[in-house]
């Protein structure tokens, strides 16, 4: 995979706060320590000595400009829905529509779709979240939404797998 896509995969999913700076600094310092001295990109020193979020974030959209989203994109729906159980379905929605938002192109799968979920789950919430509404009627349409995401999130699951055992110098 090229390091530029890893640049921006790690952009993204800081922005939806899926992943902590300090947990790549880890995995910088990790390569930092097990690679030979020349195949060490000098920008890795520096993405290692980020002090704060904000700074990471500038060198990492830095690196990635003019990268092609839709696989880095696909990566950080497929760490989502690996990590769904750590998230409420709020959160996840939450993560999952800022997602959509940060995309360039509008018309990009993983915006589309995690758009109109979004917007599903929004006009059920507010059609069955009324008192008046009966209870399982209300529980049985929010879990049907809750299902969908996790289905749509299911279908990047693979992306992520390859990510996970992704290694900085290839």
């Amino acid at each position: 995979m090229d390091r530029y896509i890893l640049y921006e995969t790690y952009r993204l999913a800081i922005l939806i706060d899926l992943i902590q700076p300090a947990e790549l600094i880890r995995e910088i310092d990790l390569y930092i320590t097990a690679a030979p001295v020349e195949e060490i990109p000098h920008v890795f020193y520096v993405l290692s000595l980020a002090s704060n979020r904000r700074v990471m974030l500038e060198l990492l959209t830095d690196l990635a400009k003019g990268v092609d989203q839709e696989l880095p994109s696909h990566i950080v729906a497929g760490l989502l829905h690996e990590r769904r159980d750590q998230y409420d379905s709020t959160e996840l929605y939450r993560k999952a529509g800022m997602l959509a938002s940060l995309l360039s192109d509008p018309e990009e799968d993983v915006a589309v779709e995690f758009k109109e979920l979004a917007y599903r789950n929004e006009v059920a919430q507010q059609a069955y979240g009324s008192r008046f509404k009966r209870k399982k009627t209300r529980e049985r349409m929010l879990a049907k939404n809750e299902q969908e995401l996790q289905n749509g999130l299911a279908k990047y699951a693979g992306f992520a797998q390859h990510f996970s055992f992704q290694e900085w110098g290839h």
